[in-house]
């Protein structure tokens, strides 16, 4: 599909073009809320709750290239999946504060695929799952973090050492199966 060509009939609000751009798009923006809420069923619900948000505002975006405009996707959905997430009190951060340091995690192995990736980040607890997407996969800065979630910016620190402590952990006892160990 040609983001840039359907673009214009999006902002007609043509149905067909939505049909075929949610078709399209679904199922990327699918794992996006899944590493948020972590649960298919709530994850459809951020879903169809992000597509609203968007048909609604795309009027207001102007597309200059294929990157921005899956950037800007991404964004809706992630913020509807914390909107969802307050909304039904499963925003379970804290400001607690227990200090862990790490050496970060190692560059992922070939063999660890994206799927694997999503389940390790589904064993996270909550608040540090939210903080290593925030930070790791969309990009925010811990000031930002901090003024998303209401955590301390040296708590969005420690939630995101410890998050990658532990992927480190799961990674590397995947590494020591394949091996045969």
């Amino acid at each position: 599909m040609d983001l840039k060509t359907i673009f214009p009939e999006l902002k007609k609000g043509n149905r067909k073009a939505q049909k075929e751009f949610f078709e399209y798009s679904s199922d990327i923006l699918m794992g996006t809320a899944l590493r948020y809420t972590n649960d298919m069923n709530a994850s459809k619900d951020v879903l169809q709750e992000a597509y609203i948000r968007i048909f609604r505002s795309i009027n207001d975006f102007e597309f200059r290239e294929e990157e921005q405009f899956w950037g800007w996707l991404h964004l809706i959905v992630s913020r509807e999946a914390l909107r969802w997430m307050r909304r039904n009190k499963k925003y379970f951060l804290t400001d607690d504060f227990h200090s862990v340091s790490s050496n970060g995690v190692k560059k992922t192995p070939e063999f660890l695929f994206q799927d694997d990736l999503l389940i390790h980040l589904s064993k996270l607890p909550e608040s540090h799952r939210i903080v290593f997407n925030l930070y790791v996969v969309e990009g925010y800065s811990h000031k930002e973090i901090m003024e998303i979630t209401g955590i301390s910016e040296i708590n969005t620190r420690s939630y995101l050492s410890r998050a990658r402590k532990k992927l480190q952990k799961l990674i590397n006892r995947k590494i020591e199966i394949s091996k045969g160990g």
